[in-house]
């Protein structure tokens, strides 16, 4: 009979050391959220360098396929440039371009079209797959375009 209840104590020894060390293993992890999680700031409160650096950081997605830059010049003038083996660079004005966008073969591109010259002179901004990039770079780009009279962020 004894060996039987020694078994039994070294099959609850076991079980309470199993029990610790995951209390332990569970009590080490961290608490938060991860910072990828972390709370962007509204595109309508950015200035219109939080704009920028936003567009460019959605530019850079590994998933585009392609590093899409994004500068802004004097009179509100966005520069343009994807890279994808060479660079391609295009310039658009801001100030009253129409932010739009198309999309053919599960790829959606948003286009800026110059308030003064049309369909022609439209130019893609940015290329993806991702609903959720299409909403982001329409918003950054539509605040963008806001800003070029006053690149401070709204007050209030």
């Amino acid at each position: 009979m004894t060996m039987v209840r020694r078994a039994a104590l070294s099959g609850l020894s076991w079980r309470a050391a199993a029990s610790a060390l995951c209390v332990l293993l569970l009590a080490a992890c961290p608490e938060g959220y991860p910072t990828e999680d972390a709370p962007r700031i509204e595109p309508s409160r950015m200035t219109q360098a939080q704009l920028l650096a936003a567009l460019n950081e959605l530019g850079a997605e590994p998933h585009l396929g392609k590093r899409w830059r994004y500068a802004l010049h004097a009179n509100c003038e966005l520069e343009v440039s994807v890279r994808n083996g060479d660079t391609a660079r295009q310039r658009v004005v801001l100030e009253g371009a129409t932010v739009d966008a198309r999309s053919a073969d599960g790829v959606t591109e948003i286009l800026l079209l110059p308030k003064d010259g049309g369909v022609a002179r439209e130019v893609a901004v940015l290329a993806t797959r991702k609903w959720s990039d299409t909403v982001r770079a329409k918003s950054l780009l539509t605040q963008l375009e806001l800003r070029c009279g006053s690149p401070a962020a709204p007050t209030a």
